[in-house]
């Protein structure tokens, strides 16, 4: 009686194990049944929290939920990031992911997570840092500017936002190039600009080409150089970093990211769903209309994007003492 009284609780058990199993994969499959939010750990209104909008009106459709846009900004867009690496991987609270969430850990050693504490969805766009000087400075060109800097080091001054993308990357040059530059910080990409155009500094370093374009066609500065992966189409006559012999891509990003641990079956159906997002022409006719300009990667290859940026800013931040 004992005996059989064990194997049918063995049974019941394994029963109960089966049952549990094919309830998990029907939750799985059925994902999204609730509302999904996206995290924007910036403020309402700028570059970050256009593109999250504009994926969340789009992706319903995909969804078949809404999506709804969080505003969590503060600490350089560290708490918001916070809030996403702690949340449950359950696929409803993402992150719409900068570089400057991803480099705050390079950066500060307390930081209270690291760069890889986020499973990558997809890059949505990025944009085309750039160098510009005033036509009167001794340059005309990046190779005319490193020899006058290699023979006036630390004399040429450099505006931008400091331990941000801009400044990182340019420091990332600078140390391949084996120049000497002096800082000059301000608080956005529009201030650099000006203290170029009024000469307060020699050189103006940018996030985005935006902010130089028409001051280039109106030959007010010259565009030395870009850190994209290819020449900017608004710039097309100034070469990258890369072409010109030194082995930096730094391009701020946009995109969507999930917390570390999403079920697999939920990190494919959303890497599906911003797929579809991306190609969508409602989408596209959005970004164009606002003037973003798509540059879609996917999965593990936005993944190598956050790869790349840590060991490239993580390799100056300790080489340079920038680490807090």
């Amino acid at each position: 009686m004992k005996r059989l009284s064990l194997i049918l609780l063995i049974l019941f058990a394994a029963a109960g194990f089966l049952l549990a199993e094919g309830t998990q994969e029907e939750s799985a499959g059925e994902y999204p049944t609730k509302p999904i939010q996206v995290i924007v750990p910036w403020g309402a209104g700028g570059r970050t929290d256009i593109n999250a909008r504009m994926f969340a009106s789009v992706a319903p459709k995909y969804l078949g939920q809404p999506v709804v846009v969080v505003n969590k900004a503060g600490g350089g867009s560290v708490i918001g990031g916070k809030y996403v690496a702690d949340a449950d991987p359950d696929g409803y609270t993402l992150l719409a992911i900068t570089p400057g969430t991803n480099v705050f850990p390079v950066i500060f050693k307390q930081a209270p997570y690291d760069t890889f504490d986020f499973d990558p969805i997809g890059q949505i766009g990025s944009s085309t840092m750039a160098i510009a000087s005033k036509p009167d400075r001794p340059w005309r060109n990046v190779r005319e500017l490193i020899s006058y800097a290699k023979s006036n080091p630390g004399e040429v001054t450099y505006a931008c936002v400091a331990l941000k993308a801009p400044q990182l990357g340019f420091l990332r040059w600078a140390d391949k190039a084996g120049l000497e530059f002096k800082h000059v910080p301000v608080g956005n990409d529009a201030e650099a600009v000006e203290a170029a155009l009024g000469g307060h500094v020699d050189i103006a370093m940018t996030s985005s080409v935006a902010t130089i374009i028409s001051h280039v066609n109106g030959k007010n500065l010259n565009g030395l150089m870009v850190f994209a992966e290819k020449r900017d189409k608004n710039l097309p006559d100034t070469p990258t970093a890369v072409e010109l012999g030194y082995d930096v891509i730094a391009s701020p990003f946009t995109g969507i990211a999930g917390p570390k641990g999403l079920p697999p079956e939920v990190l494919q159906k959303l890497r599906t769903v911003f797929k579809q997002v991306i190609e969508d022409q409602d989408f596209i006719t959005i970004m164009t209309r606002i003037g973003e300009s798509l540059d879609p990667k996917f999965g593990d290859d936005f993944y190598a994007v956050w790869k790349n940026d840590k060991e490239g800013y993580g390799a100056v931040v300790e080489k340079m003492g920038l680490a807090q």
